[in-house]
């Protein structure tokens, strides 16, 4: 009894004190556990939340969970059973198993959504939730101009709502079968000649313009998504053409291959991302590093080369692209000195006739199928409903077809 005694005291002593950046919130890192623990004006002190020694991902959601404790201990609102503690109980413990998108990218934005539906709904009691705090929810994301990003944050609270039904803290879910809201259908039609104009220009251009060119004709050839184009791997070049897994797919959806045979024209644009590289890669269009672009790399890149290739021929752009380059390198100064520069900047750029994004290639590619009336059109699309294809891809501004006699 005297030794237990003695070790508890010197792991007590061994214990270390670390500040939070919470008023009287405090992390103590003992010999096997880390605790987060609040320090009252009246010298009572309790613990919030504890996690193993080592375990990264239970300090992380130990420090969340005790952090926004003691802020609601600081307001007067100790909030337990929360429907901010349902969220970040989904968050935390169901999210890398619910969904198959793990990637960074991925991730982000799912953040975004759970902050939003927390600083909305955080506060609320999960028995305390009606349909109507779903229309209001709506109604207020539409008035800041995204009604259908409000549509996507309710189906995910949806989600949460039902895993909260499992767990015993709601009965049923209020938020089944509401009506969405509505967005008008931002549709860009693009024309073959455009994306061929683009390709054809990058190729006198420098390694990265030259290779969203690549990509873009790549997208046409082969009507793949731009998810499965950037990181495309060089294993997905076999001898009977180009494969790759669909990217498009719940979780635990089988997987899907997408061959498409070799044409002259697709080895001319494979063997040309090939060719005259700076850095070797296993990727067919990798960044200045070799390793595949993340979304936002491409997306800058992408958004840089249509700025040169259409500013050749169009001042306007050429001038707000110099515009843009001034802004961001102010920006950079701005974030050394921590006072960075609020507000964006109105952009010309993607209404231009000749912009187009490279998810925006696929549909001019499902459609051209479709026109020429191809026989394999749908295992072009790969969509596992033929109705999906016509919904959203069938660009065609005319329906031809033959008199019934």
């Amino acid at each position: 009894m005297h030794r237990q005694t003695s070790k508890r005291s010197a792991e007590k002593r061994a214990a270390t004190n670390e500040t939070t950046g919470v008023d009287r919130l405090y992390k103590r890192i003992g010999a096997r556990r880390i605790s987060y623990w609040y320090k009252f004006p009246d010298g009572r002190s309790q613990t919030l939340a504890t996690a193993p020694l080592g375990d990264r991902h239970q300090i992380a959601v130990a420090e969340r969970t005790a952090k926004r404790q003691a802020l609601d201990i600081q307001a007067g609102q100790i909030i337990s059973g929360s429907v901010a503690e349902m969220i970040e109980r989904f968050r935390d413990e169901v999210d890398v198993m619910h969904y198959r998108d793990q990637s960074k990218e991925g991730k982000q934005v799912r953040k975004g959504q759970y902050e939003r539906l927390i600083r909305f709904f955080g506060r609320m009691a999960p028995l305390s939730l009606e349909t109507i705090h779903g229309y209001q929810y709506l109604d207020h994301r539409a008035k800041t101009g995204a009604p259908i990003g409000a549509n996507k944050d309710m189906a995910l609270m949806t989600t949460i709502c039902n895993y909260a039904i499992r767990w015993g803290l709601i009965k049923a879910n209020p938020f089944v079968g509401m009506m969405q809201n509505k967005g008008e259908a931002d549709v860009r039609v693009v024309e073959r000649g455009q994306v061929v104009r683009f390709y054809l220009w990058s190729l006198k251009q420098e390694q990265s313009y030259r290779t969203m060119g690549l990509a873009a004709m790549f997208c046409y050839l082969t009507g793949f998504r731009a998810a499965e184009i950037r990181p495309f791997h060089m294993s997905g070049l076999l001898d009977v053409g180009v494969r790759v897994i669909n990217a498009k797919r719940k979780k635990g959806e089988k997987e899907i291959s997408k061959l498409r045979e070799w044409s002259t024209r697709l080895r001319v644009v494979v063997e040309r991302a090939k060719r005259d590289r700076k850095v070797q890669s296993l990727f067919l269009f990798p960044n200045r590093t070799g390793q595949p672009y993340s979304k936002s790399g491409w997306s800058s890149v992408w958004q840089d080369a249509m700025y040169t290739y259409i500013g050749a021929f169009d001042k306007d752009i050429a001038t707000e692209f110099e515009a843009k380059k001034m802004r961001e390198a102010a920006q950079r100064i701005a974030n050394r000195i921590n006072r960075p520069i609020r507000g964006g900047m109105e952009l010309m750029l993607t209404d231009h006739a000749e912009y187009f994004a490279l998810s925006d290639i696929r549909p001019t590619a499902i459609t051209a199928k479709l026109s020429n009336r191809d026989d394999d059109a749908y295992d072009f699309a790969a969509h596992a409903n033929p109705s999906t294809t016509h919904r959203h891809y069938d660009r065609r501004k005319v329906k031809v077809a033959k008199a019934t006699e």
